[in-house]
């Protein structure tokens, strides 16, 4: 008795894939992912602050600590502009810690950014104080 294995040979009269349609790429605008590194996230900061790298350098540094130590303890995250941030699932492994985190943008928070981020006039509602220079 022979016995048939399956091979993974396509035979050469099937059409191929369906290719994308044209329209719906159009549609959607496409989206490059690149994550940003800790270096541009400070270069960044010092472009919008106007800051020395030297005194951005440790207060970046500070906050991604106390942000990551925070999502470690389960905490929710209330940072506007940035969003509401809910840590989802939680998951230790022997070399790593696996946290899941929903953020929700407000877009009136963002919109409000953007208009304060245009001039210098300080925002009255803003709780912290101006730096000493």
């Amino acid at each position: 008795m022979v016995r048939k294995t399956a091979t993974s040979k396509k035979p050469a009269n099937k059409p191929a894939a369906k290719a994308a349609k044209p329209e719906a790429a159009a549609d959607k605008p496409a989206t490059v992912v690149r994550a940003m590194g800790k270096r541009e996230l400070i270069d960044r900061v010092v472009a919008a602050s106007g800051i020395k790298k030297k005194a951005a350098k440790p207060v970046v540094e500070a906050m991604l600590k106390e942000l990551g130590d925070a999502l470690s303890r389960g905490e929710t995250l209330n940072l506007q502009p940035f969003g509401k941030g809910i840590v989802k699932t939680r998951k230790e492994l022997d070399n790593a810690e696996i946290v899941e985190l929903r953020l929700r943008r407000s877009k009136l928070a963002l919109a409000a950014a953007e208009q304060t981020g245009d001039d210098d006039t300080p925002d009255p509602r803003d709780p912290l104080a101006e730096a000493a220079e």
